[in-house]
């Protein structure tokens, strides 16, 4: 469910996501953004009673989304998905670079706005 909480929880992770990478910390700023795509993730499945404990679910999500909206084309939210699974991915790895890093937050946010923006809206 949608909730003030929630999103207040979400902006403290993407606070402490710009923290780290300010700080030089890619690894934790990183993880943060995950887990602030993690957090919507979970509240828009919330709201379309759908699962959401795997990739796999993720994605049956993700495509659930786009057919719901009919939005497929550019910035789509598979595209954002993908770019936070790298910052995922970064996060246990530490691999990007400061200008991949810097380049990628914005989508990372892009993709986490439209969830909570969908997961506030009903379901057709």
């Amino acid at each position: 469910m949608l909730t003030k909480d929630r999103v207040q929880a979400i902006e403290v992770l993407f606070k402490d996501a710009d923290l780290a990478f300010d700080a030089g910390n890619n690894v934790l700023g990183s993880r943060k953004l995950w887990e602030a795509t993690e957090c919507a993730l979970s509240i828009v499945a919330e709201s379309r009673n759908r699962p959401c404990l795997t990739e796999d679910d993720h994605f049956d999500l993700l495509h659930h989304l786009q057919a719901e909206t009919g939005k497929y084309e550019g910035p789509d939210i598979v595209s954002g998905y993908l770019v936070a699974g790298y910052h995922r991915d970064n996060a246990e790895y530490g691999f990007m670079e400061d200008y991949v890093v810097r380049g990628t937050r914005p989508s990372v946010r892009c993709l986490v706005d439209e969830l909570l923006m969908l997961a506030g809206q009903p379901t057709p």
